[in-house]
């Protein structure tokens, strides 16, 4: 565990003092940053520098230091460096190694998941339209991001009923000899059996295209001269469908619009501190749409009434910008430390000037003032819920007779009679459920097993223990780890945790009880002990809340599994046939089964294929 030294005690921060002075000898006078690192080496800060020498030094003068410094210097036992060619590639290193570190006494941003695109594959032949997340390495188009999956799925669920763009993988595309359930219920024009020619399938590309990038208005006026062309011609049936397609679009765009005069692509950042907490509410404004408003919730030390606002700002644009694109124009409340160093590093992962700018009057900053009401109520909710999270937690160590619970850690594990066998864990403090703190785990030796026990949780809860605690640095142990079973679990799991050495950690299992029904639930912990709770008991709720929650997650994933491993298509499993060569198959021969009855001399005649790949692919289907 990361156990910090509270403030107060002098002695410590001499010694961490010293261990700076000693450090310094090796220091140089050059950009990069450094990790303060404690006596269970693990990283407790990390921080950047255009000079580290001159600012581990300042971490010395014991007269200008403000609590939070002090109880961070008292827990140093060395200070490690990374040397960088300038100050913007130490700004990119450092939000890096926060990400992977998490140190204690850095602001983090808990849930820094990129946010979706529409994305639309202009190089394939019939282009397809899907939600995207993530890097944007693959060719085609990107409009976004939207902050709510409600918001994108409702775009694209429209712009599929009007245009009627197809959705499906490439590997589905490819071997569909009849049209699917798209095409039945209006969504798709079948492109995949030609109901549809390239030109008039790449026109209705063409229009979502110019949907995405504002120019919805010409989109309206183009449906509307085409409804009252087959009016006029008495074609009214196609006339009512133009019609009801002009109603469903002009739905997204009053959703979206809101008259930003000329500003077309921005981001509006409003925040506000309270104490140890803090709001960050953005507004994403993509070709002068509104692409939807979201709270970020920075996760800033016990003592963060020490830190000052242009500091988290600083600390969130830096770490919010590594997964999401930047646009031209950041709009914010306060004024980042290192405005001029994040612009220019921006500047450089996107390509094209990026400014921040600090609004004092006029236009500007009254659509920012604007995001100010929704930022307070989030705050307010948000301690309020963390003085119930504290409460819950305080009570659960009072009864179990723990010190301090600040982290619990909820495992679950799932499989289809042995099939797709996979664990997971959630993770709760007083902030609530830290999404960006689940994992999950695909269980490796028993899927291997030939002989796998339908009801083996004992074997996969210790795969799943063994791996998140041996050798795992990067995420901090929890206080608590709760588990769903009765009393062998506890055992297997306490023995488990022994064997590599975290037998500090507290194991509470939750079996289901009398008739498997919610409020008849059996507690047990230690030496097979019991924890009785009323069946009222707040606590009973809340650790009702945490296993069904671990439950959604692991039951979720195993869901996703089970239904990859139905669309799996045999020849990914083919070695050596890569996606070019599987697409020529697939087209060649209109599907798996195809190819599998397809003769060496047949398979010659693929484009790629040549005799030797022909053989291996022949071989695999016919077992030789």
């Amino acid at each position: 565990m990361n156990k910090i030294t509270k403030v107060g005690n002098h002695l410590n921060l001499e010694h961490g003092i010293k261990v700076i002075l000693l450090e310094l000898k090796n220091i140089p006078k050059k950009p990069g940053i450094y990790k303060m690192i404690n006596s269970s080496d693990e990283p407790i800060y990390i921080g950047k520098a255009k000079n580290l020498y001159k600012r581990v030094l300042s971490y010395t003068k014991a007269n200008k230091l403000n609590r939070r410094l002090i109880t961070m210097i008292s827990n140093i036992q060395k200070i490690e460096i990374n040397i960088t060619n300038s100050e913007v590639e130490a700004l990119l290193l450092e939000s890096n190694l926060i990400k992977k570190f998490e140190p204690k006494f850095n602001v983090l941003l808990k849930d820094d998941k990129s946010f979706s695109s529409i994305y639309i594959s202009t190089n394939d032949d019939f282009p397809k339209m899907i939600t995207h997340r993530g890097m944007k390495n693959k060719k085609g188009k990107y409009f976004g991001p939207f902050t709510s999956k409600g918001s994108i799925n409702k775009t694209i669920e429209t712009l599929q009923k009007v245009f009627l763009i197809r959705n499906c993988s490439d590997n589905i595309f490819n071997t569909r000899s009849r049209p699917c359930l798209q095409y039945q219920i209006k969504r798709c024009s079948a492109p995949c059996v030609n109901y549809i020619s390239k030109v008039e399938y790449l026109e209705g590309i063409q229009n979502v295209i110019n949907f995405l990038s504002g120019k919805s208005q010409n989109i309206k006026k183009i449906l509307s001269d085409k409804m009252y062309e087959k009016s006029e011609n008495q074609n009214y049936e196609e006339a009512a469908i133009l019609r009801n397609q002009i109603y469903a679009i002009s739905n997204v765009i009053t959703s979206q619009n809101i008259n930003y005069q000329n500003l077309k692509n921005l981001d509006l950042i409003y925040m506000i501190k309270k104490q140890n907490h803090c709001v960050v509410q953005m507004s994403i404004i993509r070709n002068g749409s509104n692409y939807g408003s979201i709270s970020h919730f920075p996760k800033i030390t016990d003592y963060g009434d020490d830190l000052k606002e242009n500091e988290i700002m600083s600390a969130f644009l830096n770490q919010y910008y590594k997964n999401n694109d930047a646009p031209k124009l950041i709009i914010v409340n306060v004024t980042p430390e290192q405005k001029s160093l994040l612009e220019e590093l921006f500047s450089k992962q996107q390509k094209h000037l990026v400014k921040i700018y600090k609004p004092l009057k006029g236009f500007k900053l009254k659509i920012l003032n604007d995001l100010e009401k929704t930022a307070l109520q989030n705050l307010n909710k948000k301690l309020f819920q963390s003085t119930s999270n504290k409460k819950n937690l305080f009570n659960l160590s009072k009864l179990l007779n723990i010190n301090e619970i600040k982290k619990i850690e909820t495992y679950d594990n799932s499989h289809n009679q042995g099939t797709n066998a996979i664990g997971a864990f959630i993770t709760f403090t007083e902030n609530g459920f830290e999404k960006n703190l689940y994992r999950k785990f695909i269980i490796k030796g028993l899927i291997q097993e030939k002989t796998f026990k339908f009801n083996d949780d004992y074997s996969m809860m210790e795969e799943v223990i063994t791996r998140r605690f041996k050798n795992n640095t990067t995420i901090q142990p929890p206080d608590l780890v709760l588990i769903d079973g009765g009393k062998g679990h506890l055992r297997k799991v306490q023995d488990t945790l022994n064997q590599i050495k975290n037998h500090k950690i507290f194991v509470l299992a939750v079996s289901k009880g009398r008739d498997r029904n919610s409020g008849n639930e059996n507690f047990y912990y230690g030496d097979n002990k019991e924890l009785f709770l009323n069946k009222n008991d707040p606590i009973r709720f809340f650790l009702q809340n945490l296993r069904d929650e671990a439950h959604r997650f692991a039951i979720g994933y195993h869901r996703s599994k089970r239904t990859k491993a139905l669309f799996k298509n045999p020849v990914d499993e083919i070695q050596g046939i890569g996606k070019i060569r599987k697409r020529n198959l697939l087209n060649y021969f209109g599907s798996s089964n195809g190819i599998k009855k397809a003769s060496i001399e047949d398979l010659e005649k693929v484009p790629n294929i040549n005799k030797k790949t022909a053989e291996i692919i022949f071989n695999f289907f016919n077992g030789s």
